[in-house]
Parts: structure tokens; sequence; C-alpha cells
């Protein structure tokens, strides 16, 4: 008989959210250097043993979903592939879905090309988050480098993966009144969309990317910090600015933006004893017009952030209105339900994060360029990404789009990029 476990309220979650993307998270890596195949194909098989949740199917059982644990090898999830174009095909990889009726999980590609190697990773998003896919890649390095040392002592983080773990951090006094956080905070008046095209028969699952200079970026932060703006406050700025300036919205009128936060902050060591799982949760940045010119969009941002930045609750609201929704009912109402009530965001932020090369290094090979990004977003959905690597940023827009779409996307990343040289003029 096959192991069960439970379908946790996030995992169920994410099933509801198969509407609106295709429940994929990515991560690229690129090295010029020798990688040992086996070393990592030992690593990965050790990894994906110890979390049973990736080598498992979802059952959407209309009462009470769960996973039942599959029979797998490490050869369902892992594949080296010569290339004469890493570019190519590390995209047309990372852009994959994976099945929801497949036995694991998760898919990892190296690529190799002359003495260049690719690492591509892209795993259902219901078995854990960002924050967990970046743990979850980084030990997947570390426990590399430590068998080709010669120790076979590997370690992957395992524990609950249910949702109020994100409580744990806390004192008893604010737990209490996390845990009564009702508000349907995705409950958002403004309802502008990105231009894309309507839905068609060529539209296929696309990753779009644009780089930003370290050197440019560098200025941008400069001047952010002579203002007193942070980077989330600068990189939003530049973002709302550019929407307005495709006529996304007008001035005048209300542009709510919702932006991804880290649970984890709320919890007793950072998450560090859990398993693997989401926790996730996001704020809404709202601002009516941008202002004449980058300078006043900076301000106007930075206003609208200042509750957030005071909130000793940022992400928690709506995860009791959540687990009443899925405690309270059988699984069939409570997806109608939640479905009533929540409204998925049309355009979303998400700062990923930095990722420092020695963290990721493969024996004594570092990589010298790498992304993360989230789900592939269906119209009329949309989010931009953000991820640094040694000082340069890389902005990805992940749709299920055509050839227009991604033109579209692109002229964004031009208004994107020109509002950035806005933001350097301004401190000069």
């Amino acid at each position: 008989m096959k192991k069960l476990l439970k379908a946790e309220m996030w995992d169920k979650m994410q099933y509801l959210f198969r509407n609106y993307y295709d429940r994929m998270m990515h991560c690229v890596l690129y090295y010029d250097g020798p990688v040992d195949e086996d070393a990592l194909r030992r690593a990965l098989a050790f990894q994906i043993d110890s979390v049973p949740v990736l080598h498992a199917r979802y059952r959407n059982n209309f009462i009470r979903p769960y996973w039942t644990v599959e029979k797998w090898s490490v050869d369902d999830a892992f594949s080296v592939t010569d290339t004469d174009d890493l570019e190519k095909s590390v995209m047309a990889f990372a852009e994959q879905r994976i099945p929801i009726t497949s036995n694991v999980q998760i898919r990892v590609g190296l690529f190799r090309c002359g003495t260049k190697r690719a690492l591509a990773v892209v795993v259902n998003h219901m078995c854990f988050d960002g924050g967990d896919l970046k743990y979850f890649v980084t030990q997947l390095c570390r426990n590399y480098t430590r068998l080709l040392g010669g120790d076979g002592n590997l370690e992957i983080k395992t524990g609950t993966r249910a949702y109020d773990a994100v409580y744990s951090g806390m004192s008893e006094e604010d737990a209490k009144h996390a845990k009564s956080l009702y508000h349907n905070i995705s409950d958002v008046k403004s309802k502008h969309t990105f231009p894309l095209t309507g839905r068609r028969k060529d539209d296929v699952n696309r990753i779009v990317k644009r780089k930003l200079s370290a050197e440019k970026f560098a200025q941008a932060r400069a001047a952010g910090k002579k203002f007193g703006f942070t980077v989330n406050d600068l990189m939003l700025a530049v973002y709302i600015r550019s929407l307005y300036d495709i006529g996304v919205f007008r001035e005048g009128e209300t542009l709510t933006v919702p932006c991804m936060v880290d649970l984890r902050r709320h919890m007793k060591e950072g998450g560090a004893e859990t398993g693997l799982t989401n926790h996730t949760g996001f704020m809404t940045v709202a601002v009516n017009g941008v202002g004449r010119d980058m300078r006043e969009t900076l301000d106007i941002v930075a206003k609208a952030m200042e509750a957030n930045k005071r909130d000793r609750f940022l992400g928690l609201y709506a995860l009791p209105l959540l687990h009443l929704a899925y405690t309270v009912f059988p699984h069939f109402v409570s997806e109608f339900a939640i479905k009533l009530g929540y409204d998925n965001p049309l355009i979303g932020m998400s700062n990923i994060g930095s990722i420092k090369p020695a963290d990721y290094a493969l024996g004594g090979t570092l990589p010298y360029d790498g992304f993360y990004t989230g789900a592939v977003k269906g119209k009329p959905y949309m989010q931009l990404a953000l991820t640094t690597f040694e000082g340069e940023v890389t902005f990805t827009i992940a749709i299920t789009g055509n050839e227009e779409d991604e033109k579209i996307v692109n002229n964004f990343f031009d208004v994107l990029e020109s509002n950035v040289d806005k933001v350097i003029e301004c401190a000069k």
C-alpha cells in the first residue's frame, strides 16, 4: 500500500492557483568549468529521496486531498544534455510544465556546451516556495561539494510542512493576534491589466528576460539612498512609473500592486527547523497616480510603503480565513468558496533577492550568472520578478503568450530601463 502524505493548506491553495498560472518555479545557473555528473546525480537523489513530497503524486480528492508517495528513480528527475545553443536549450527546459500526474515534482537539467555548463531547476510550487527553492538549490551545491571531497554526510532539512509554523517566532500575544487577521487582502478594487494580446492558440510558456548592468544598478541604488529610499522602494517606483508610461493606468486612477513577502521573517530561526513548504504571503501597495516626474513617483511610492514597513504582521493577513475555509468545508466546497472571495493579482512584483556565487559553487566551479523566477502566468495575469547577481539585475516576466506578447514585454523592459536612467538623473 502506498504511503500517504497530508495535503497542507498551501498545497491546496497552489493547486487552486492552476487557474491563473502553471504552478512551476524556476532557477537557472551558468558555469564555466567542469561539473561531476555522478556527484550531482547522487546529491540530487539524496535530496529528493529525503523530501517525500518531491516523489509523490497529488490526489485532488473532493473531500480531502492528499499525496501518494510514488516509486521513482533519479532518471525521472535528472537529465544531461549536450547542446550547441546553451541559452536556447536551457530556456526550453526551464519553460516546461511538470504534469500533475507525475511521480516526481521536480526536474533538474545539466547542459553541456564546450567548457560551459548550465544547471536548470523546475519544481512544482505546491511542494515549496521561492524561499525553499533557494535553500534546495544551495543545499544541492553544498552536498555536491561534500561528495566531491569524499564526505558522505549529506544534509537536507525536514520537519513540518504545516502553514501555522509561520507563527513559531512570535510571542504568544502576537501569535494570538495574527491568528485573528481575517481581512481578505486580495480584495483589490483596481482592475488594471498589462496590455498583452488576447488568449490565442499559439500561446506557449515564455520566460522573457532583460539585464540591467551592475554599473547602472549601482548608480540607481546610490540615487535612491541619497533620497532615503530602499532598493524595494526604488524598483517598485520604477515599475509603477513604467506601467503608467505604457498606459496601464492614468493620473488620478488607483493602481494596486501586490508584492511577495517571505513569511519566514516571522518564524523561529527563519524557518530552518521546518520541512520544505510554502511560506509566502503578499503585501499591497496602492498609488493614486505617479506625479509629474520620476522624483515625485519615488516620493509617492515611498509614502505608500510606510504602513507596510511599520506592520509587525506583514503578509499574515487572510491566512486564518483560508485555514477556516479549508477546515470547515469539504475540499470541493472550500475551493469554490475561496475562488468566489479570492481576487488573483492582475499585476504583481517579486524581488527574489541576490544570488551569491559562493553559495552556488559546485566544488571549485563558481557560477558566472544565474536567475530565479516564479510561475508562468496565464493572460491577463503578469508579474515582474527580479534577481541580482554580482550587482547585475535580471528582470523576468513569465507568461503564456505568443511572439507579439514577447515584443510587448521587451518594449516594456525598454521603458523600465529608461526610468532607471531617470532615477539616476534625479540625483545629479
